[in-house]
């Protein structure tokens, strides 16, 4: 029987083999050609031989395969190779130049035989100039017999182990061992990855071991020469530096995240255990500090590698997970997702972990921006070694990912059958048979690797055919290196039961004058002598690149010590500044291109004093300290489980005014649900004085100044909303607060009709034209019943007393949708209020007035298929040709689904099982059709009826939605798209039509919910600036919350540029919401973004000429400005426009202003200032 089972778990052996007789065969058309072994003479392979003792089911770590590594050990200038491997011995193979290798591992003592072999690090260990192996063990209960190797080589041709001897004969299971100055005492330290320890459960959210005692924690080791050996002797430092949290390490990088020129360390952890990073505290100590870096990162986090991928000066940090690109994998594959036990694990420290690669953009000092799924790159199966380089020498580093695994162990149609085929009356002995048995059929995951080209926008291209990679393997370990000399990068990989590859690059034999080339070798001090810890940067034309010389990376691995930069087109590199790891400079200026480059410590300088900080536009304060406390909550998911995200985080908003005629700007932040809203305000000084308001009982979503009743001060109307509480509540109405004049406030119980819906926006104008002010308020959500439409209302002023004119005025209105932003705008010029509405699953919705109705235009507008996921609308004319142009926030195109006008996102919606809930039901076009996005366990918590309909779920993840639909047979069902996710700019066209013009594509990073639109500048021309993210959202995709908060400056014509962090000064952290501007006592502007379940973050903008500070008064509502170039830009003042936003009166003019001439609310001219005069003929 047992010889059965081996025999037919051999299988993935012969799988492989019969993958590899349909595999293509590329010649040197293609960017890479696999070399075959008989050509290379390198004919590794890593075979894997599982047995009845030693099989996945008692070491989960059967299938993590071995490592290639990188080293010149005959230094002869030829790149030799490493493998390691698990069941069989490692090797060595020497270049012989022409891509031909021999085995010359009995020939150097290189003997690893009985070790489970892991990561080798590649390292003159003992700075004799030899390059030296150190190589990682792990296996299932070896270590105390076989600990962690390490080979001197004796420059003869030979190596001697010398683990001991050097105090580095670990007994850890240890995935990979990194070399790196981290004390700045000039020699290299060592880092531990250990990870294969199992027991402790890796799944289960218990305490996390943080005081060292935990068998997978990770240690570091100092280097201690000592002068009777003649050699270093490491010493384990790991409790006195603060190394001592437990994980699963699989992958392991150096990086200064905090760009304070000393190394951190990122750590990539699989199972529950979270990344960490551990920032240098330049006394010998780390400091763990990732859920301050990063906002969410891979759940079963494999290998990982950092360069900067948009060459933006930065480093960037790329972790694989497993997360399919086939949905038909992906459906088989996720289990059920609950909410609570997430949460969970968050509250016990685990961080917010999603099953998926991460691609993590440096942003600054304080963080990074998570943007794989804009990215492209989030999907990519089981995934094991990602390698960051610049294969086609066009100046942008690539990506390219190993990926496969021995056993498909995660197919739940086999979890459920190896659970159920069993009795519970069999023995031990027979359920150990039945697993073994049915885990032998199992097949392999075997796939091509991946390679991505970088387009040059943070986005990448799949190019595995084009490129010729699409070779079916399980490939672990990897390494770059330009292996035949001829300035591109050779690809190696090291798989499992099957040859090791060789992909020799074909770029420059297509062309040696195509996609130019520098590679540069270092020659550090003594104790560093390849100045391993580095960075380099270069310069050519508009090019800037940056790179870090530390070969250990990906998995298990380690790549060439020459650092590799394609040029693409350019033929010479203005300079090359290298920084020592001791802070040290070398600079070389107008180096040719492609040439192997040698630099020199002995021709460093001491390194420049740090430049004074470039003025930026915005300066963070905290002139006002306001913190909203709101919980997640739980309510939305459990009520109906397939919901994207939840209703009961949404605020809070924001208004300013003169509430006590002071002639200062006052501001209203709302309160959460159980928690009072905020009244600040303003004294002469420019300090603020907080006065609470009793909403305790209220979600506050919108609110807005407005002198409702005549008597010429601010009252205030709060919309409430959130999802707590049933439709129909009574906390769920609208309040009126009356003003006494002196920013006392009293709720107006009389003023409003019912309303007892979740609401959101509101805004206010005179649509009638009778003097006083009317409102529009949008409904947001029928609390457990997304998503049908909730009634939104159009409120008619009649002597401070408000009553519904929506079935009179414009009935559709009542239905639009789910409401998140509505804006009142005099968008075709004629004087008279129109409504544009926006919100989830809707088109952008213009409403013209017609006088005593307002009629829906959208399709006139040629906006009817402007259906998004939008979240917010303010207005600005952008181009400056008198009329008024609208910017749109959106969900975002960094996020699970991708939709597009040919195919958009679909929910459908009904009650499906007849039970009185409303099921919606996502679809999203995926290969060749449209497939339900949830997984099946998530769609049968919503709908347990079909549970007894499809039992598999290999029958689910090939059933396409209309075959899912029409098991569910509903005849009222109906239907919402999503064909946008981008934020936009809407461009008044000035014939009652509106052109869509994308933001950059980093804005697309998140959603955006705050809008303001103001002249930052001061140059004449209308900036934005935008806040977003989104939280509150279910477990499986997670949060979107890359957004640090964007600056764009308006270059004409609708292009805007993009302001770095550094430059803007804007740098917002959490999930954040409304944004608006507030002038100051002594004449400044301050700038407020609130925050749900956080500090407001205040900023300072430098401040306009007296002169040019003027404001809207109480009576006006429009404003023409017209500049010295004959521009004409169109103002508007909104009370309520963006993001549950009101914004100060103010308005700042640049000095190329020459006139403004103000507006009421019928259009009249009440003043015109000519600015270059100073005068007012009001």
């Amino acid at each position: 029987m047992l010889n059965r089972i081996i025999t037919a778990w051999s299988g993935l052996f012969i799988l492989a083999l019969l993958s590899q007789c349909q595999w293509p065969q590329h010649g040197p058309d293609t960017l890479f050609q696999l070399l075959p072994a008989s050509q290379t003479g390198v004919d590794f392979q890593n075979t894997v031989t599982p047995n009845e003792e030693l099989n996945i089911l008692n070491f989960e770590y059967m299938y993590n395969g071995g490592g290639v590594g990188v080293g010149d050990f005959d230094n002869d200038g030829l790149p030799d190779l490493v493998f390691t491997g698990n069941m069989v011995p490692s090797r060595i193979y020497r270049n012989q130049g022409n891509l031909q290798f021999e085995d010359i591992t009995e020939a150097t003592g290189f003997d690893t035989g009985g070790h489970w072999c892991t990561g080798v690090s590649v390292i003159d260990i003992n700075q004799d100039g030899l390059d030296d192996i150190y190589v990682g063990v792990g296996g299932p209960g070896m270590k105390s017999v076989y600990p962690n190797l390490l080979f001197i080589n004796q420059g003869d041709g030979s190596f001697r182990e010398s683990a001991a001897a050097y105090g580095l004969d670990d007994p850890n299971e240890t995935t990979q061992a990194i070399f790196f100055d981290y004390d700045r005492d000039g020699d290299l330290d060592m880092y531990l990855l250990n990870g294969g320890g199992f027991e402790r459960s890796a799944i289960t959210v218990k305490p996390i071991l943080k005081d060292g005692s935990g068998r997978n924690t990770d240690k570091l080791y100092q280097n201690n020469y000592n002068d009777t050996l003649g050699h270093p002797v490491f010493t384990d430092v790991s409790a006195e530096a603060g190394i001592t949290i437990e994980g699963f390490g699989l992958g392991v990088g150096i990086i200064d995240a905090n760009q304070d020129d000393w190394p951190d360390i990122y750590v990539s952890n699989d199972y529950l255990s979270t990344d960490l990073l551990y920032l240098n505290q330049q006394d010998g100590t780390f400091t763990e500090a990732s859920a301050r870096y990063f906002n969410h990162t891979s759940h079963f986090s494999m290998g990982n590698d950092i360069g900067d991928i948009n060459n933006d000066g930065t480093f960037d940090i790329v972790t694989l997970d497993m997360l399919p690109e086939s949905h038909v994998r992906r459906k088989t594959m996720f289990g059920p997702h609950q909410y609570d036990k997430f949460q969970q694990a968050v509250s016990y420290g685990y961080g917010y972990q999603y099953m998926r690669n991460m691609l993590h953009m440096g942003v600054d000092s304080q963080g990074f921006s998570e943007i794989g799924q804009l990215a492209g790159i989030d999907r990519t199966d089981w995934s094991w070694c990602p390698l960051i380089a610049d294969f086609d020498n066009d100046g942008l580093q690539d990506l390219h990912i190993t990926n496969g695994y021995g056993k498909d162990v995660t197919d739940l149609d086999f979890v459920k059958f190896r659970k159920g085929a069993v009795t519970m009356f069999a023995s031990p002995d027979e359920r150990r048979q039945h697993v073994l048995e049915s885990m032998a059929e199992q097949p392999a995951i075997v796939l091509p690797n991946y390679i991505y080209r970088n387009k040059g926008d943070n986005t990448f291209e799949n190019e595995i055919e084009a490129w010729g990679l699409e070779y079916p393997s399980i490939s672990t370990g990897a390494a770059y290196v330009d292996l035949d000399q001829d300035g591109d990068l050779e690809i190696i990989t090291n798989n499992l039961d099957q040859p090791a590859f060789i992909f020799r690059n074909n770029l420059r034999e297509h062309d040696s004058t195509a996609g130019h080339y520098l590679q540069v070798r270092l020659e550090g001090p003594a104790g560093n002598q390849k100045g391993i810890g580095a960075s380099l940067r270069l310069y050519a034309g508009e090019q800037q690149q940056l790179r870090s010389l530390q070969p250990v990376r990906g998995f298990q691995s380690t790549v060439s010590d020459e650092l590799h930069f394609g040029l693409g087109a350019s033929e010479l590199i203005d300079s090359l500044v290298v920084q020592w790891p001791d802070g040290k400079r070398t600079v070389r200026y107008d180096i040719p291109a492609d040439q192997r480059l040698v630099l020199s410590y002995l021709e460093a300088g001491v390194a420049s004093p740090p430049q004074p900080e470039q003025a930026r536009l915005l300066q963070a304060i905290e002139l006002l300290r306001h913190s909203q406390q709101e919980p997640a909550y739980a309510g939305d998911f459990k009520n109906q489980p397939l919901l994207l995200h939840g209703f009961a985080n949404q605020g809070p908003g924001m208004a300013v005014g003169d509430v006590n005629n002071d002639q200062l700007d006052d501001v209203f932040i709302g309160g959460a649900y159980g928690e009072a809203a905020t009244l600040y305000l303003q004294t002469a000084n420019g300090g603020f004085m907080p006065r609470p308001l009793a909403t305790e009982q209220y979600e506050d979503l919108g609110a807005i100044f407005l002198d409702i009743d005549g008597d010429q001060d601010l009252d205030l109307y709060v919309a409430s909303g959130g999802s707590e509480r049933y439709d129909g509540n009574e906390f769920y109405q609208d309040r009126v607060y009356t003003n006494d004049g002196t920013g006392q406030f009293t709720l107006d119980q009389a003023a409003l009709p019912p309303l007892l819906t979740s609401t959101t926006a509101v805004s206010a104008a005179d649509f009638d034209r009778d003097g006083d002010l009317d409102l529009f308020v949008g409904g947001r959500v029928v609390p457990g019943r997304f998503p049908e439409a909730p009634p939104s209302y159009l409120l008619e002023n009649e002597g401070g007393r408000f009553t519904d004119a929506t079935e009179r005025v414009c009935a559709e209105l009542g239905a639009i949708g789910m409401v998140t932003s509505a804006l009142w705008t005099d968008f075709n010029n004629d004087q008279r209020p129109d409504l544009i509405v926006v919100g989830e699953m809707m088109a952008i919705s213009v409403f013209q007035n017609e006088g005593a109705t307002l009629r829906n235009v959208t399709e006139a507008a040629g906006l009817a298929e402007a259906t998004g996921m939008w979240n917010s609308i303010a207005s600005g004319d952008f181009d400056q040709d008198g009329d008024t142009d609208y910017a749109v926030g959106n969900v975002g195109r960094n996020t699970y689904f991708r939709s597009s006008p040919a195919h958009p996102l679909r929910l459908h919606y009904a009650d499906f099982d007849q039970n009185g809930a409303v099921d919606p039901i996502y679809s999203i076009f995926e290969e060749d059709d449209y497939y339900p996005l949830a997984a099946l366990d998530l769609l049968t918590t919503q709908l347990p009826v079909l549970k007894k309909q499809i039992l598999h779920y290999h029958t689910y993840a090939r059933s396409n939605t209309d075959e899912v639909l029409g098991i569910l047979n509903a005849p009222d069902m109906q239907t919402l798209i999503c064909e946008h996710q981008s934020s936009i700019l809407l461009e008044n066209t000035g014939d009652g039509q509106f052109t869509m013009h994308e933001l950059p594509l980093m804005v697309q990073v998140a959603p955006v919910k705050g809008i303001l639109i103001e002249d930052l500048n001061l140059d004449g021309r209308p900036d934005l600036l935008l806040v977003g993210n989104e939280y509150n959202t279910e477990v499986v995709s997670g949060k979107l919350d890359a957004s640090p908060g964007f600056t764009l400056i308006n270059e004409g014509d609708f292009q805007f540029r993009l302001l770095p962090a550094g430059q803007s000064g804007l740098r917002n952290t959490g999930d954040t919401r409304a944004v608006v501007d507030v002038a100051l006592a002594d004449g400044s502007q301050l700038l407020l973004v609130s925050k749900n379940n956080g500090p407001l973050e205040s900023y300072l903008l430098q401040a306009a000429d007296p002169a040019r500070r003027l404001a809207f008064r109480q009576d006006e509502l429009s404003a023409s400005v017209e500049y010295e170039d004959g521009r004409r830009e169109k103002l508007e003042y909104h009370l309520g426009a963006g993001y549950l936003s009101q914004c100060s009166r103010a308005i700042r003019l640049s000095t190329q202003a020459t006139r403004i001439v103000f507006y009421d609310h019928l259009g009249a001219t009440t003043r015109t200032i000519d600015l270059v005069e100073n005068t007012d003929n009001s």
